[in-house]
């Protein structure tokens, strides 16, 4: 989001203070050296596929812990979840549930949904909390291809993948940091903020080779267990591939986190070869998809719009902007989200009053979408209506706890509605989410301006 404060927002006396530092090495290398093996001692897992003893940084409650904080913030992240289809969600729940009950990990607290995003992509994160885009699983053709992409994820949490991740970080962190932090009594943890310390974080998450070997091989394993036809894991890749082909920038975010090798496709393509014909042969679970994906075939056109949209938007021509998102608000006037892109549309174009009217609608009609109350908090702020404005950001910042552009906003409402400690807590607040920001720097000017700059 840019930065759309109005003009007398900020101040010129703000001075840059960089917090002091101190070297935290100290003691003697021999403490180092005991406590060090006493860390990992501790940190030693057993793989729940492997079986082997793994030097893991992340415990199985710590795991489960963080898919449950960071999986409503990555659907925000992600437009929330396509309006008004229950249906698909309980289908994917249902699709997922099966081949979790299947998998090395029955008993973690698996959660299934379908994102709002355009994006080819599916994600994982740790405690067995997975999302599938809607780009994705409007482009495959039966239930077979959706178990195949489920089932990849769901063999990243049971291999632990991302604890593993997260623990090559930690690693990296004590490496950069020389061990002193040990001595200073600071958590491993602290380590792994870089792998796991955000939603946005664990997201931007990259796998290893072997890693996706993994994957592959074990979705084969979960998706012919509960009946379904291995060729849904070559056919997905084929949607993959043509993808990459004919828009590769649609396709960006799962070939960073998810790499995909010919060498993999030939894998999962002899591994078909390879399998009881009494699985390759029968029939694609093609009915059940249809319809549970019946809606969304039906609203497509109306997506595809709004895609086009933001293509243009992004290229600043916000007149052609809004008029696709206006198509799209006429092909389904229900989604939120597209009246909240109409309306930062006409905030592009200086149209504020009509701006507002659009946003407030989107925020009306889509209440858990993160997006919405925030563009409506930003068309409030602007228009001076403070009080308002604070209400929006404060419904934002329930949904999306981690922004700091919008803990900037709700502290400059706070602070021009004279709530000046709660205005001080949300500006340190946004600062620290992003401390190296812009963000960090409005902060800090503006409690510079207020008489009470401390770090």
């Amino acid at each position: 989001m840019s930065r759309v404060l109005p003009k007398y927002f900020f101040r010129k006396n703000y001075v840059n203070q960089s917090a002091n530092r101190c070297n935290p090495l100290g003691g003697g290398l021999g403490l180092w050296l005991v406590l060090l093996l006493l860390a990992f001692a501790q940190a030693c897992v057993m793989n729940p596929v492997t079986g082997q003893d793994e030097l893991s940084f992340m415990s199985v409650p710590q795991e489960i812990a963080m898919g449950k904080q960071y999986y409503p913030q990555t659907t925000q992240m992600n437009n929330g979840l396509p309006a008004k289809d229950p249906a698909l969600q309980t289908y994917v729940k249902n699709v997922g549930g099966r081949l979790a009950n299947l998998s090395h990990r029955p008993k973690v607290p698996w959660d299934f949904n379908v994102v709002n995003s355009s994006q080819v992509n599916a994600f994982a994160l740790p405690g067995g909390k997975i999302s599938i885009t809607r780009g994705l699983i409007s482009k495959m053709k039966n239930e077979d291809e959706l178990a195949s992409v489920l089932g990849h994820e769901i063999g990243h949490v049971t291999a632990r993948h991302q604890a593993q991740q997260y623990t090559n970080q930690v690693l990296t962190g004590l490496a950069l940091a020389g061990l002193g932090a040990v001595l200073a009594g600071e958590e491993w943890g602290q380590y792994g903020v870089m792998a796991a310390g955000t939603a946005a974080s664990l997201l931007m998450l990259s796998y290893s080779r072997d890693m996706e070997r993994q994957a592959d091989a074990l979705g084969y394993e979960y998706m012919t267990r509960a009946g379904y036809n291995p060729k849904g894991q070559t056919d997905t890749f084929k949607i993959f591939l043509n993808e990459h082909k004919e828009s590769p920038s649609a396709i960006q975010a799962m070939l960073r986190s998810h790499p995909l090798t010919t060498e993999r496709i030939n894998t999962a393509q002899n591994r078909v070869l390879r399998t009881d014909p009494r699985f390759t042969n029968q029939p694609f679970k093609k009915r059940p998809f249809d319809r549970a994906l019946a809606i969304q075939k039906r609203r497509s056109p109306a997506y595809a719009a709004m895609d086009k949209g933001d293509a243009l938007l992004a290229k600043k021509n916000w007149k052609a902007a809004y008029t696709q998102y206006q198509q799209a608000i006429k092909k389904f006037p229900d989604e939120g989200l597209f009246h909240t892109k109409k309306a930062m549309a006409l905030m592009k174009g200086k149209k504020t009053k009509i701006a507002l009217k659009a946003a407030q609608k989107g925020a009306r009609l889509s209440p858990n979408l993160y997006l919405s109350q925030h563009v409506e908090g930003l068309l409030l702020m602007q228009g001076g209506k403070f009080k308002s404005a604070t209400n929006s950001f404060a419904r934002a910042r329930k949904l999306l706890p981690q922004s700091p552009e919008n803990s900037l906003y709700l502290a400059y409402c706070l602070e021009r509605t004279g709530r000046k400690k709660q205005a001080v807590s949300f500006y340190r607040k946004a600062a620290g989410l992003a401390p190296s920001s812009w963000v960090a720097q409005k902060a800090y000017q503006r409690l510079n301006a207020m008489g009470v700059y401390k770090r």
